[in-house]
């Protein structure tokens, strides 16, 4: 089921992206106007940050899921090969939509540079977090023991309380997107 609906949100943002031309509505209407929240995270396979954050997002997926908030993975530019696509969410044991980029058009909707970089998004289209998933990794190379901030986690929280979350932009650390 869950590979179904993978290859339906494949297939609706090929066509969404084909005919949007930058339009921010056409883009991702379909995707963030059937829940109360989305949560777009950027991933590439061949990044360590992007394999080590799967078991997070796949959590944070399932336990946000009962509030109609979805998770759903974009791989932007170079990659959103198939095969590398497929791997990784088999891998990593994906289970949230994934999303290809080839174009960068989502990659330049949101100005995501980074992977992992996440932006959560409500029903009206409007960024209300955007950044790291916590602060589990301060640089590239370094690991904290001990995460004491969960930024996206408190953001969809703070949505859901009907709040503006006390942090609502982080600098994400990770690798580049690349076109």
């Amino acid at each position: 089921m869950l590979l179904r609906k993978q290859k339906i949100a494949i297939l609706i943002v090929a066509v969404f992206c084909a005919a949007c031309h930058g339009k921010k509505k056409t883009v991702i209407a379909e995707f963030v106007n059937s829940h109360r929240a989305s949560v777009f995270v950027f991933l590439a396979p061949d990044c360590p940050l992007s394999q080590g954050y799967t078991p997070v997002l796949n959590r944070l997926r399932k336990q946000f899921e009962a509030e109609t908030i979805e998770f759903y993975g974009v791989f932007s530019g170079r990659a959103s090969e198939k095969d590398a696509m497929d791997d990784f969410v088999k891998t990593y044991d994906i289970k949230f939509p994934v999303l290809p980029d080839p174009k960068l058009t989502l990659a330049n909707l949101f100005g995501a540079a980074k992977t992992p970089e996440v932006f959560a998004v409500d029903s009206n289209e409007q960024i209300f977090y955007k950044g790291e998933i916590d602060n589990w990794a301060p640089e590239l190379g370094q690991h904290r023991q001990v995460i004491t901030e969960h930024y996206l986690q408190d953001a969809l929280n703070s949505f859901l309380d009907h709040r503006p979350a006390q942090v609502q932009q982080t600098d994400a650390v990770g690798c580049f997107i690349e076109p």
